[in-house]
């Protein structure tokens, strides 16, 4: 965890605590063999990573995969509104 703090070195958090809340984590962090901020942030990260990839995906029960798969196949004609898009002229390519 001690590379994934240096990574970050150039930019700066401020963490407002209790002074014996801060002599708890640096006195863990040595016990872990850490600094205190890889302490910090090694966890953070890894709760960040996992709330960042539940948002990323989407997860359907059976019956919400059947709803999907059938509006997929569904062979619906395009709307008024999709036709009278389709219809405008493509923009103009700029050229560099």
């Amino acid at each position: 965890m001690e590379a994934v703090a240096q990574n970050f070195r150039q930019a700066r958090m401020e963490l407002k605590t209790t002074s014996q809340m801060k002599e708890m984590l640096g006195r863990a962090a040595a016990l872990d063999g850490l600094d205190l901020t890889s302490f910090v942030l090694g966890p953070a990260i890894e709760k960040a990573r996992k709330v960042l990839s539940e948002h990323a995906s989407i997860t359907l029960a059976r019956q919400g995969q059947l709803a999907l798969v059938q509006l997929l196949q569904a062979q619906n004609q395009p709307t008024q509104t999709m036709q009278d898009l389709m219809a405008l002229p493509d923009f103009a390519v700029r050229k560099p």
